[in-house]
């Protein structure tokens, strides 16, 4: 292989390798930002649960107050 095709070769493969690593850098950024979306879909379950609960639990004690007069 004569220094031509050697320098070619080197730089295909450093082309390459920046190529791969702009495209990692992206998906770790999309993969970031994917958990943070997964981490405020958990939160707002969770508040929108609490509030159900809390008015399950408000009408239940209202129903029963009811009862007892």
């Amino acid at each position: 292989m004569d220094d031509l095709k050697k320098e070619e070769l080197l730089i295909r493969m450093d082309e390459r390798i920046k190529n791969i690593y702009n495209r990692m850098e992206k998906f770790e950024t999309l993969f970031t930002n994917h958990l943070h979306h997964h981490e405020i879909w958990e939160n707002d379950i969770k508040t929108s649960l609490h509030r159900w609960l809390a008015f399950v639990v408000t009408a239940a004690g209202g129903a029963g107050a009811m009862g007892m007069m």
